[in-house]
């Protein structure tokens, strides 16, 4: 299906296929003021300093790609687009909690764990239903290896935390780069083999 086929009609639901990215940047800008007294100046002795820089780099490289993909997947107003645009506004506000179990981790890493377990659902879900929307390839399965990663990290901290507490604090570190890391592979990873996907030169997100 040819991305022409997808132009989203006059006057339709989504009209401007920049409401997404749009609606991204806000968000993250509003919650830059919000989470100032962590990020300026850096405090890199903070455990919450690294876990809240890896989930902005991971909301910031994913506003970057949805800029790129609306340009070659338009939204429509079929129920199917719909419900993928849903999932990644799901995408967004998974990124908004994580930076607020982020500002708290100190306390607790579980619930941080599980935030990055519910974004790679969302992610993974709005891939494939995007999928199946615009007949166009999405990396679904490159997502899934991924996602398991991010559950095994959450699981393993989960049974240390909750069957062997407490969890040392250079453990909690370590789990907390683990995740940092995984986000960062992930969005590095999937930029560069886009046009492995995509040959037709259609970016992904």
């Amino acid at each position: 299906m040819s991305t022409q086929q997808l132009q989203v009609p006059s006057g339709r639901f989504l009209e401007s296929p920049q409401i997404l990215p749009t609606f991204f940047a806000v968000v993250l800008a509003s919650s830059l003021v919000q989470f100032n007294e962590i990020l300026f100046p850096p405090k890199i002795t903070s455990l919450s300093f690294w876990a809240i820089l890896a989930v902005y780099y991971g909301a910031f490289s994913t506003w970057f790609g949805t800029v790129r993909v609306s340009r070659s997947r338009p939204f429509s107003d079929k129920p199917m687009a719909r419900l993928w645009l849903t999932l990644m506004t799901m995408v967004l506000v998974s990124y908004l909690g994580l930076m607020f179990f982020a500002s708290r981790v100190a306390d607790s890493p579980l619930s941080y764990m599980w935030g990055w377990v519910a974004l790679f659902v969302f992610y993974l879900s709005n891939y494939y239903f995007r999928g199946r929307d615009t007949r166009l390839p999405e990396p679904v399965g490159y997502c899934a290896t991924f996602s398991l990663l991010v559950l095994a990290n959450a699981i393993a901290y989960s049974i240390w935390a909750l069957v062997f507490p407490p969890v040392p604090d250079v453990a909690n570190w370590v789990f907390v780069f683990v995740a940092f890391a995984l986000i960062v592979t992930y969005r590095q990873l999937l930029t560069g083999r886009r046009r492995a996907w995509q040959p037709k030169s259609n970016d992904q997100q």
